[in-house]
């Protein structure tokens, strides 16, 4: 799924691919790395990230809201539906690995019954880990009002000098019953399958990071067009299983660490690791959490721990609530900014507690948000959650009176998404972002500013 509207070259199937019968994923040279089969009764919050958040991208109409996320009956769950949330008409789910597991080169398999009807739009995407864009590997999309059809793609270039390679398979009605979307990445070379069938591979401009997977159903946008009069409401994409293969190395072993509430550190961060390497793995708890123990390859409540890789590992770092945990200084709290995008994009949409609304700059460096917080403040941790208009250099200030400054935390190489700062040493009443460098053309811009203390 596209975040941006893609100019440049589109190249067919027909031009570069064939057709080549692929080879089944269990077989020998393959090592399963990460998998989910949807046999528990919710969501694994440890593998996946759901999404709760209107995103403003290819002129879509959803909200994606968590409850539209779900377990039923051994599938993943994602529901489209005619229903009023903030300012979007209709409701949909998106689920993503982003912060959970990332992985370069490999099989990435996912068993799906698509939805269809004029206006949906599901997808089986990859996004690079570091917050990039491009490259993106689109595994499948299909336009609901053309059901047999999927397309697979690559985006990559460089902003504005943007290309794609595209291709198109024709095959049965997809929403009729559950089919196999596969991509198999190697360093020179990408290749999509349905059904275990070759229909589409490139060799150019192959993607050499680490990128995420992404499931979602979009509703409207550019590619699908609008929901009319046919379109059937409420429509299911149904999820049977992900599975993510990497091609077996003797003696080269996967590390595949998972958390939710927090994150694992991981020192050295190999893609693999020669036996016998001793690993280091740090439990680092979100704003509010606190380490409670490992599982899997690891036990107990030691932190940081150490591990001896002398086979494949899987370890999950769990986390539970902490009392003593700072408290949340900013919502609802006055606040300012350099410049607002446009209406509807205000700057205290940036601390009303509601990931549905946000701020967004003039798109130019140098822009700067400030939430007043009414009275001095020991500052502990601050929360960003940036919109897709993300910060890769800014700096955070503080200051009593809001004529001297101090700083408090400077970052380069932002990634975007959700980025806490934690242990800050400082006290304020007013507390001001600037952006330094933009990532992308447009400007900055937060669904939340989220300011921690005493």
């Amino acid at each position: 799924m596209k975040l941006l509207a893609i100019s440049g070259l589109t190249l067919l199937a027909v031009i570069s691919s064939g057709i080549r019968v692929a080879a089944e994923p269990a077989q020998p040279g393959w090592v399963l790395v990460w998998q989910d089969e949807f046999d528990g009764p919710a969501v694994d919050t440890t593998k996946w990230r759901v999404e709760d958040a209107a995103l403003v991208k290819n002129n879509e109409r959803q909200y994606y809201a968590p409850d539209e996320v779900y377990i039923e009956n051994g599938h993943l769950v994602l529901r489209s539906r005619k229903r009023t949330q903030g300012d979007r008409e209709y409701t949909s789910g998106l689920v993503e690995t982003k912060g959970k597991f990332a992985q370069a080169f490999g099989r990435f398999e996912i068993r799906a019954k698509l939805p269809r009807s004029q206006g949906i739009w599901p997808a089986h995407w990859l996004l690079p880990e570091d917050g990039s864009w491009p490259p993106e590997i689109d595994i499948m999309e299909c336009v609901g009002s053309q059901p047999d059809l999927v397309t697979m793609s690559l985006h990559m270039g460089e902003w504005p000098a943007l290309e794609s390679q595209s291709g198109d398979f024709i095959g049965p009605d997809f929403s009729q019953d559950f089919h196999v979307f596969a991509l198999e990445w190697a360093p020179g070379e990408l290749r999509w399958t349905v059904d275990d069938v070759e229909r589409f591979f490139t060799t150019d401009n192959v993607p050499q990071v680490p990128m995420y997977l992404i499931l979602n159903t979009a509703v409207g946008g550019d590619m699908p067009g609008e929901p009319d009069e046919t379109t059937a409401l409420p429509q299911v994409h149904q999820i049977d299983y992900v599975r993510i293969y990497a091609k077996d190395v003797p003696g080269a072993f996967f590390l595949v660490a998972s958390a939710d509430n927090g994150r694992i550190g991981i020192t050295p961060k190999e893609p693999r690791y020669a036996t016998g390497s001793v690993v280091t793995l740090k439990a680092v708890p979100s704003i509010g959490y606190k380490f409670s123990h490992w599982s899997g390859a690891a036990e107990g409540a030691e932190n940081p721990i150490v591990i001896t890789m002398d086979g494949h590992k899987t370890v999950s770092a769990h986390f539970e609530t902490d009392a003593a945990a700072p408290l949340l200084l900013s919502k609802g709290k006055p606040v300012t900014a350099s410049s607002v995008e446009k209406d509807g994009l205000e700057p205290q949409n940036a601390v009303d507690g509601d990931r549905g609304t946000r701020w967004s700059s003039a798109f130019s460096d140098f822009e700067w948000i400030m939430v007043d917080l009414g009275e001095v403040h020991p500052i502990e941790a601050i929360r960003l959650d940036w919109e897709n208009a993300y910060g890769r250099n800014y700096k955070i200030d503080v200051s009593d009176d809001g004529t001297t400054w101090r700083n408090i935390h400077s970052k380069t190489g932002g990634r975007g998404g959700v980025e806490e700062i934690i242990r800050i040493a400082g006290s304020g009443r007013f507390v001001r972002l600037t952006g330094l460098q933009r990532a992308r053309e447009w400007g900055y811009s937060l669904w939340e500013l989220g300011v921690y203390g005493k």
